[in-house]
């Protein structure tokens, strides 16, 4: 999903408003007709600074389940963290004041053409920005390089994506072993890497964010 356009748009008192500008401009440049809003809950959902941006009529048709209109061509609809679902969900998606970890699904989706993200807090929106090197909407910096894994390193997990299956991750007893054994091998040989870095390089490598996190966790264990 490295593919993906990202972007973030960080904690401040104007966060939603340069969010819902950049997504239209967005939608615009990549012809996308279908965005998917997705907050913590439904429920206290018309109580939020995001329902308060959007008004009340608005809010009453998303929570009622109708997409609206919020540009030439453009539909939005509402889902929640828990009901969202990236097997079905395409364009542009939102995550609005939502977790790290129910990030993990829109990162996930695999009809994305883009991904927004409002971190509710500066922790999560950089952990997120660093995983995929995601635009910072309002920033006129670049953002910082994604990681820091040597080119050894990276080859020898490029090597383990092209041998397991990415379907399950490491689900089945023997790709789980042979990451085990290619983590093992790069210790062995004198390499070393933060394990958040390699489940970043993961994610960013077409492995499911859970299956990123299982290889995170072999990188942890001593050997």
């Amino acid at each position: 999903m490295a593919s993906v356009a990202r972007y973030v748009v960080d904690r401040s008192p104007d966060q939603v408003r340069l969010a819902f500008k950049s997504v239209l401009e967005i939608c615009k440049e990549k012809n996308i007709t279908s965005v998917t809003l997705v907050i913590p809950q439904k429920g206290g959902f018309d109580r939020t600074i995001v329902a308060e941006f959007l008004g009340a009529n608005i809010v009453k048709a998303l929570v009622k389940g109708q997409p609206v209109l919020v540009a030439q061509g453009v539909q939005m609809k509402l889902e929640s963290a828990q009901t969202f679902r990236g097997s079905s969900s395409v364009g542009l998606l939102i995550g609005a004041h939502i977790s790290d970890k129910d990030m993990n699904k829109l990162d996930d989706a695999i009809g994305a053409q883009a991904i927004v993200y409002l971190p509710w807090n500066d922790t999560e929106g950089k952990d997120w920005q660093a995983t995929w090197g995601a635009q910072i909407v309002g920033a006129t910096t670049a953002p910082a390089p994604a990681d820091s894994l040597t080119e050894p390193v990276e080859e020898a997990l490029q090597s383990l994506t092209d041998t397991i299956n990415l379907g399950t991750g490491l689900g089945h007893p023997s790709d789980k072993k042979h990451a085990e054994r290619t983590i093992s091998r790069l210790r062995q040989e004198g390499h070393s890497f933060d394990p958040v870095e390699v489940r970043r390089w993961a994610q960013r490598n077409g492995w499911s964010s859970s299956a990123a996190a299982d290889l995170e966790k072999i990188t942890r264990k001593p050997t």
